[in-house]
């Protein structure tokens, strides 16, 4: 596996400097989000709905611009126009389909008091190991499955390739929140639920404008780096005809 992550990360670098505007949105986009979230705040479940559309628009041209990058192509403003349609019934549905299980996770563990509180913790840490490939397998999937399908099939590809796929995920993680001052030290389940947020245009929004000035520019460039490296490391992952290795 290090021989294959070695040749990805490689690989990575080249397509991730050819695929640099999915890096410079990033700001922006965090920008907007937070400007969004203002002007919603006061219009309580209208402004939650207007709020996931905004950022269901967001996700879906990031996600389209790494796609890019991943394919080694290159990106035009066109690109750029066309990205914010490109995967957003993708992400509506997961977005709605997450939000189905947390509604009924906070039902059921409502009345229950501490216990409910610790049985809403497990089901979320299970969502951060089970569902951290769902922003590839949208833009990869083509299509193919939407909604519970595609969480599924993230549930799936995890089952399989689990100490492949969340090593290097969790070390990038960790290179990302630890200059924005989100990686504090605390207990391991609240390390993870931040790794899991880090990995949605919230979390990433949350780290970008707390990097330090100076710093910024690389990181934006290392956090296309690692989504590029994870999309080639999902595609590899994923057409293999053999059982996958034992690790290491």
């Amino acid at each position: 596996m290090l021989k294959l992550y070695a040749r990805l990360a490689g690989k990575s670098i080249r397509l991730a400097l050819r695929g640099w505007p999915a890096a410079v949105v990033l700001p922006i986009y965090a920008t907007l989000l937070v400007i969004a979230a203002g002007q919603t705040a006061q219009l309580g479940l209208v402004g939650g709905f207007l709020l996931s559309f905004v950022a269901a628009f967001l996700i879906s041209s990031y996600l389209h611009l790494v796609w890019m990058a991943v394919a080694g192509r290159k990106i035009t403003f066109a690109d750029l126009r066309d990205s914010f349609m490109a995967h957003f019934w993708d992400v509506i549905s997961v977005m709605f389909a997450t939000w189905i299980i947390q509604l009924l996770v906070s039902t059921v563990t409502g009345s229950a008091g501490d216990r409910g509180k610790i049985i809403a913790v497990l089901v979320d840490l299970t969502m951060v190991v089970f569902f951290n490939p769902v922003p590839e397998l949208i833009y990869l999937s083509g299509g193919r499955v939407r909604s519970f399908g595609l969480l599924m099939e993230a549930g799936r590809f995890i089952s399989a390739h689990w100490p492949e796929w969340l090593a290097p995920s969790a070390l990038m993680a960790a290179v990302i929140l630890a200059p924005s001052g989100l990686l504090n030290p605390g207990p391991l389940a609240v390390k993870l639920l931040m790794f899991q947020q880090l990995f949605s245009l919230e979390g990433l929004t949350s780290a970008v404008l707390r990097f330090p000035l100076w710093l910024a520019p690389l990181l934006l460039l290392f956090i296309t780096w690692g989504m590029v490296f994870r999309g080639l490391l999902y595609d590899e992952l994923v057409s293999r005809v053999r059982r996958p290795r034992p690790w290491p």
